[in-house]
């Protein structure tokens, strides 16, 4: 399944909200004229949330081409996905392996499946296969890596993601990810080099200075967690949750005039924002503290 449908769905949280039947029972009436078509409509269906009427026209584009297109088969199994039908998805995924055999692309489906359904193990063997077919392409070592990670083998992660860095050394986003690695492993220092080699690719991206500053203030340097976060605020200016870090940082380093500055846009943090600023804060041991309390 394309990625976007997925990205786009969950972004904006689309729903079918139509409650009129009439338009239900017409939008279920709709078919496609070709392969093209159908599958243009199971698309489109798809992103309003409407997974039953997608999985029917996805089918109906299989059906109409004169060979099993394998990224149509991909789609059917992502709209499986979406309706909760696992074994379906499973299904058709497998269909696509073989439709498409050589390619990575519906072994990186098959495996995400698996890794989502906690099936680690059989996820990797798919992953490694998708590698041995591209071993260069650096986007299948750090999906490697996030399913070791998440199976609760970093080391094996961190040597997965530092590959990916090794070949596209240029993507700020695999450093970022060994840096963010390296926080959780406690490699404070180095997790520093990793965020610096991203800033520096990605100077405008605000959320890198947030995850430096945690590296900085385990190192003891408080001063440039600081100012990283003002950095960070500087970036976005609307973003209230700098706000709440730098208020908490400044009250734990002994500044408590300057914390006071910073009082009033911080307390127009939402919940979400305060669960960024914990969260942060728990990662510098700054534990059981509500950066808006004082």
């Amino acid at each position: 399944m394309n990625p976007s449908f997925r990205q786009i769905a969950e972004l904006f949280n689309v729903v079918d909200s139509e409650g009129d039947s009439d338009v239900r029972q017409l939008k279920a009436e709709v078919k496609g004229k070709n392969a093209d078509e159908s599958e243009g409509l199971a698309k489109l269906r798809l992103s309003e949330g409407d997974y039953q009427n997608a999985i029917r026209h996805f089918k109906e584009a299989i059906t109409q081409r004169d060979a099993k297109s394998p990224n149509t088969l991909i789609d059917l199994a992502g709209a499986y996905e979406y309706g909760d039908l696992e074994l379906q998805a499973f299904k058709q995924y497998k269909r696509a392996v073989k439709a498409q055999e050589g390619s990575p692309e519906p072994l990186l489906g098959l495996s995400d499946l698996l890794r989502r359904s906690g099936r680690f193990r059989d996820a990797i063997a798919e992953l490694e296969k998708a590698i041995k077919l591209e071993p260069g392409n650096p986007f299948y070592h750090i999906k490697l890596a996030e399913t070791l990670r998440e199976m609760g083998e970093p080391a094996k992660a961190l040597a997965a993601a530092e590959y990916a860095v090794v070949v596209k050394a240029d993507e700020s986003f695999y450093h970022y990810w060994v840096g963010d690695l390296l926080l959780e492993l406690k490699r404070y220092e180095e997790a520093l080099q990793s965020f610096r080699a991203a800033i520096e690719l990605s100077p405008g991206d605000d959320f890198l200075y947030l995850r430096a500053s945690v590296a900085f203030w385990m190192t003891d340097r408080r001063v440039e967690a600081i100012k990283a976060i003002r950095l960070a605020s500087d970036l976005d200016v609307e973003k209230v949750v700098y706000a709440g870090m730098l208020e908490a940082l400044l009250r734990a380093d002994g500044k408590i005039v300057d914390a006071d500055l910073e009082v009033e846009r911080a307390s127009q943090m939402d919940r979400f924002d305060k669960d960024i600023v914990n969260r942060a804060l728990a990662e510098m041991g700054i534990k059981d503290y509500d950066p808006h309390q004082g």
